[in-house]
């Protein structure tokens, strides 16, 4: 009777973990097809992308973090209001752009060069200098 009595619970807990708010959080990316909000091209290099929640909560894809920048400054989006998200350039998993740590010197699909990761090392720049890195360039 034990073991029955658990099986319920166990599939409640999965349809609990497979419920999430669907306002928040980086979305699905359609890899070779969805394109970047701000010079659409298509997001097809698993370790540049990014993507913002602007403050209505609605997704925006980029194919690289210097294009989210110029998109975040254009629209003017308080940074409090927003989610930001990138893909770890060592891992391609979606990391918070906020937290991240960025590096220089990368092959990115627009140039900006800057490639993120969540473990600090030598020469990285914080979420601020990296943002400044791109907004220098005047792309």
């Amino acid at each position: 009777m034990g073991a029955l009595a658990a099986v319920p619970l166990a599939g409640s807990l999965l349809t609990a973990c497979g419920q999430g708010d669907p306002d928040t959080g980086p979305v699905e990316v359609k890899w070779d097809r969805d394109p970047c909000e701000r010079c659409n091209m298509v997001l097809s290099d698993r370790h540049y992308a990014a993507q913002i929640r602007d403050p209505q909560k609605v997704p925006h894809k980029f194919d690289d973090f210097g294009c989210a920048i110029i998109v975040l400054r254009d629209k003017g989006w308080p940074e409090d209001q927003i989610e930001f998200w990138v893909t770890d350039y060592k891992t391609g998993q979606w990391i918070d752009a906020f937290k991240a740590r960025y590096f220089g010197g990368k092959m990115t699909p627009m140039g900006y060069g800057l490639g993120a990761t969540t473990v600090p090392n030598p020469g990285d720049m914080s979420y601020e200098e990296a943002r400044q890195s791109v907004l220098a360039r005047g792309k």
